[in-house]
């Protein structure tokens, strides 16, 4: 439909109210999955007119379309509700450690395509932000994706300490290098959308809430386990950032550098037979190879790893006993592949913990394996464009695709 002032959306910018409620009665539809207005009622608590006028406004913009009748519990059956995710889509990047993922998604977070690279962060700033601005900008020239509409933000998860307020990495302890870069501000600038940047580990903890492991638990942990240890904290249903944006940053010392660096030690040291033949025979030293050497017998990788799960575990119930979850959800490469590290991870971390804080605690490996990340970056882009504060201005965006349905 073309966009005039009759189309209301000038009231969104003009009252707060206004503009929360409708947030609301679309974030019941988008992120909750209602399909009708009285399930919309019970979710937001707004009256039933008020719901009645807002999905009114929200069909008329063709941000939300009806989709045949629900079946009837003896009254007038109930209009099927959907909200209208090919309106346009969100750009999402994973910066980590030694890779980098470039997404796009659609406006219900469903991811549509993804470049992976793999590229050390140790390369530097400026040459991993120009990776990820040619991967952005070659997602964009697809043909597949510059006909879904507009582009209207993009979320960035970076392996290292975010100010969130801000957009800037600050003094990582891996890639001091990185400090004080303006992610948000070049990406911006690049792009000429609102962008977003948080901790990978948090967005993978976003991710997991919504659609992976941690579904259905309004207090959980997720742990990255990568080449460093780091976690996010889902609390009371919300991503806790904390009051910088650091919550979740960890002291651990066993992440995957460290017992690649430990295996290193073994394969010179010759305490390892196994370990030095598969080297020896040109297999890649990793944390992948260590379990596999644990797995056939190899004593000095078993006790390597054990010490790791050892160091991983204890951390582990430090938070688990401050933070009381119902659920930690282990990702990352350390354990996408090995049973064995997990399960010793998780008896750790039940032998280490308060027994009430593990007398009902579920330890489960991720179900999102690689996409967490950029799926996570994409989520947070989501809840923010369509947030209060910015919804007139997206609406304004989107409405110029949308059919009107009034």
């Amino acid at each position: 439909m073309r966009l005039t002032q009759d189309a209301g959306l000038d009231v969104l910018g003009a009252s707060p109210e206004v503009a929360a409620s409708t947030s609301a009665v679309l974030d019941a539809v988008r992120v909750s999955g209602c399909v009708s207005r009285p399930e919309i009622v019970r979710r937001t608590g707004l009256g039933k007119a008020l719901v009645t006028e807002r999905v009114r406004a929200l069909r008329t913009w063709g941000v939300l379309v009806e989709q045949g009748q629900l079946a009837s519990n003896g009254g007038r059956p109930a209009q099927r509700l959907k909200f209208n995710s090919e309106l346009g889509y969100v750009l999402a990047a994973e910066i980590g450690m030694t890779h980098l993922v470039v997404s796009a998604a659609d406006l219900s977070g469903r991811l549509a395509t993804s470049m992976r690279r793999q590229i050390e962060m140790s390369l530097g700033p400026e040459a991993v932000m120009a990776v990820v601005a040619s991967l952005m900008t070659n997602i964009i020239q697809d043909q597949h994706v510059n006909t879904a509409g507009p582009l209207c933000g993009i979320g960035v998860g970076v392996a290292g300490p975010v100010e969130h307020a801000t957009g800037r990495t600050i003094y990582p302890p891996v890639h001091p290098d990185w400090h004080d870069q303006p992610i948000r501000d070049l990406l911006q600038q690049r792009f000429d959308v609102p962008v977003w940047v948080d901790n990978e580990v948090n967005l993978m903890a976003l991710a997991e809430y919504r659609n992976g492991a941690a579904q259905g638990h309004d207090n959980a942990l997720i742990f990255k386990l990568g080449s460093w240890v780091g976690a996010g904290l889902i609390s009371n249903g919300n991503l806790h950032r904390g009051a910088q944006g650091c919550a979740g940053s960890l002291a651990s010392t066993s992440g995957g550098e460290a017992i690649t660096k430990a295996a290193a030690e073994l394969f010179h040291s010759g305490d390892s037979p196994r370990l030095a033949q598969a080297v020896d025979g040109g297999a890649e030293l990793s944390v992948q190879l260590v379990a596999e050497c644990a797995e056939r017998g190899d004593a000095a990788c078993q006790r390597l790893l054990d010490r790791a799960a050892q160091d991983i575990g204890k951390v582990m119930a430090v938070v688990v006993d401050f933070f009381n979850p119902s659920v930690v959800v282990a990702a990352g490469g350390l354990v996408h592949n090995s049973d064995a590290l997990l399960a010793s991870i998780r008896q750790h971390l039940y032998g280490s913990a308060l027994a009430l804080a593990t007398r009902d605690l579920q330890v489960v490996r991720s179900q999102l394996d690689e996409d967490a990340g950029s799926l996570g970056a994409a989520l947070m882009t989501l809840d923010r464009i369509f947030a209060p504060e910015r919804l007139s201005r997206t609406l304004t965006l989107l409405c110029r695709r949308a059919p009107s349905t009034a």
